[in-house]
């Protein structure tokens, strides 16, 4: 089930997993920089930066395949999880607070379960 919802971009997901899991994805990308700002050598500053730069990467990937999920629990396309690229914390909010669609739709029989 983690691996579906994170990383699987067909079925669909509910609001509420959504914005639970986006905020998860949020802090996962705040504790590098957390880490970075304790460091007090610059050693310990460079790790941190790389780390944070691989976590930036993961946590886009993963928040790219839920917005795909979320887009197909309102009936639309996929696709439109590569604006996460340009506007993040914007498309993550936005798809927040649409509902899905009713019953079945052509990406699954039900929210929050693979197709």
């Amino acid at each position: 089930m983690f691996t579906w919802f994170f990383f699987s971009y067909s079925g669909r997901v509910g609001r509420q997993s959504y914005a639970l899991g986006g905020i998860l994805l949020y802090m996962a990308r705040l504790f590098p920089v957390y880490q970075m700002l304790r460091a007090t050598d610059e050693a310990g500053q460079s790790f941190w930066s790389g780390i944070f730069l691989i976590v930036i990467f993961a946590t886009l990937v993963c928040h790219m395949a839920l917005s795909a999920k979320r887009l197909h629990d309102i009936g639309r396309s996929g696709w439109f999880a590569v604006f996460f690229v340009i506007g993040d914390i914007l498309m993550f909010l936005f798809l927040c607070f649409p509902p899905g669609t009713p019953g079945p739709n052509r990406y699954g029989s039900q929210p929050d379960s693979p197709r």
